[in-house]
């Protein structure tokens, strides 16, 4: 059987696939980068969607970051161990935890933002500024439908 040259349908070629390689690799930096601390990227996650007020319960991070409930619990249980998180119950609905972040988990956010530069500078010179701030515009548009800010 001869091998085809006609590239459409490969999945090589999906940008969905390209952006699921890329994200894996970027996630094992962010893995490796938060070891040594007991931490992993969804911690991170966690801490970031409750700092920007995407999410307030451990119910809306489930549904946000698409992870089982049973999941976030113990995401959460573990940050609040560390005194990165704090949960207090809902005074409205006392079935439901408020989630905010803590000062410390406020410096874990701001150790993985000043990571997240580095891997962005490295990005940068690989890319080129250029095509780098087209990439932070398509996936500033892209993530708008997850974030609620479109």
């Amino acid at each position: 059987m001869e091998a085809t040259t006609h590239r459409e349908g490969l999945l090589a070629d999906s940008l969905a696939f390209r952006l699921t390689v890329l994200g894996a690799v970027v996630q094992k930096e962010f893995a490796l980068h938060l070891k040594e601390s007991g931490l992993t990227p969804k911690h991170l996650g966690v801490l970031n969607v409750v700092d920007r007020g995407l999410a307030r319960t451990q119910d809306d991070v489930a549904t946000l970051m698409q992870v089982t409930p049973g999941m976030v619990v113990r995401l959460v249980d573990h940050l609040e161990q560390r005194d990165l998180l704090q949960r207090r119950r809902d005074p409205v609905n006392r079935r439901r935890h408020i989630l905010t972040v803590t000062e410390g988990g406020a410096r874990v956010l701001a150790d993985g933002a000043a990571f997240a530069a580095t891997v962005d500078a490295r990005l940068a010179a690989t890319a080129g500024p250029a095509l780098v701030g087209r990439l932070d515009e398509a996936l500033t548009a892209l993530m708008r439908p997850l974030t609620g800010d479109g």
